[in-house]
């Protein structure tokens, strides 16, 4: 069953067939049914903000995800017989073609991060600098430079600006001609700092201007991946854990696509030396989480955790005793019973367009820090 009368598109039939080959074939039809009427229903509502049903089509598409993704976890639930799944993986490899032939193909690109910018050294004339967290750089004619041995502050995730666009020209994504800044769509975003003649650019800054004109979408903790349009970025630290530096650092991005408007206030990340909360969710090993709780106005508190092998979180707030609630609507800056409300929101495996589909509420309706 669709939606209206449309006249299915040629990207819309390889999405299907992709998406639905080797199931059972009454599971089959069933979700060929429900993926079409999902994507025309969604080409609907985007043809009546302004795009062209082409563009509309593939938009839609590309915020439902892989067809491969939809496959394998239609196995999962269906619990196909080993036979049968080792059929539609390998109509997988095969029906892959199709799906790029179609325009739908996609490509994946990984960027190595960068953890540390540079230190700039601070410099004064007069009485030296001294204390067990200062080093001297250089002291020359009564001027004194040095730097703080607590590097926190310089921490982050950086990527190259040539390895962005060179992984997002299709996108529309530019570099500057003094390698300075990255553009799309008229918005601009500086580096942070240069080494060795590179910019190196603030993996959130680059994510927040992504989102002001793309479909984004979001995987992966210990090594994040980031879906844009056809493109995907896997950021790769190495064996470095990189998941809350960066999506704390992103915090924004999630805070506005929740609140459905930029939300540029105030808002503080949690700390991992304040109160813990050990939640169990239900979710997937592996899905980055997102908690929110409210002092008033745009004045948030976040912090993003993943959901361990036991689907339990570890999130921090500066609150001890916390409520669960279900809307953003419910939060609030008052306490109630002596807790305070929170909102637990799935980030990964979403399109960052629809973030308050992510919103759960665990089977424990309140947590006390540990």
């Amino acid at each position: 069953m669709t939606t209206a009368a449309h006249t299915t598109p040629r990207a819309l039939t390889a999405y299907l067939t992709r998406a639905t080959w080797g199931l059972p074939e009454a599971r089959r039809q069933e979700l060929w049914d429900e993926l079409e009427e999902h994507i025309l229903t969604r080409t609907d509502h985007l043809i009546l903000s302004g795009l062209t049903p082409t563009q509309a089509t593939a938009q839609a598409i590309r915020e439902l995800g892989p067809p491969a993704r939809v496959t394998l976890g239609m196995a999962k639930v269906y619990t196909m017989p080993k036979l049968i799944l080792a059929a539609g993986t390998l109509a997988l490899g095969i029906s892959a073609g199709l799906y790029a032939l179609a325009g739908g193909s996609t490509t994946s690109t990984t960027l190595t991060v960068v953890r540390q910018a540079p230190v700039k050294p601070s410099c004064v004339r007069g009485t030296k600098p001294s204390g067990d967290n200062i080093t001297i750089v250089s002291e020359t004619g009564g001027v004194t430079c040095y730097t703080f041995n607590d590097n926190e502050v310089n921490k982050g995730v950086f990527l190259k600006g040539t390895d962005v666009t060179r992984a997002l020209d299709a996108q529309g994504v530019t570099l500057s001609r003094d390698g300075r800044s990255l553009a799309l769509g008229g918005t601009s975003v500086n580096a942070r700092f240069t080494r060795d003649g590179a910019a190196f650019f603030d993996a959130s800054s680059v994510i927040d201007l992504l989102t002001q004109t793309r479909s984004v979408r979001f995987s992966g903790y210990t090594s994040p991946r980031v879906q844009v349009g056809d493109a995907t970025l896997l950021l790769n630290a190495g064996p470095e854990d990189i998941g809350a530096a960066f999506y704390n650092a992103s915090n924004s991005v999630f805070l506005s696509a929740l609140v459905g408007q930029p939300v540029w206030g105030s808002y503080f990340v949690g700390t991992k030396t304040g109160p813990e909360h050990l939640i169990s969710t239900g979710l997937k090993t592996g899905e980055a989480v997102m908690l929110v709780t409210s002092r008033g106005g745009t004045n948030f508190m976040v912090d993003t955790g993943k959901v361990d092998a036991q689907d339990r979180l570890s999130v921090h707030s500066r609150d001890r005793q916390l409520r669960f609630v279900s809307s953003l609507d419910q939060l609030g800056p008052y306490l109630s019973g002596g807790r305070r409300s929170a909102l637990l929101v799935r980030i990964t495996n979403l399109p960052l367009n629809n973030l308050k589909s992510g919103i759960f509420v665990p089977a424990q309706a309140t947590s006390d820090a540990r």
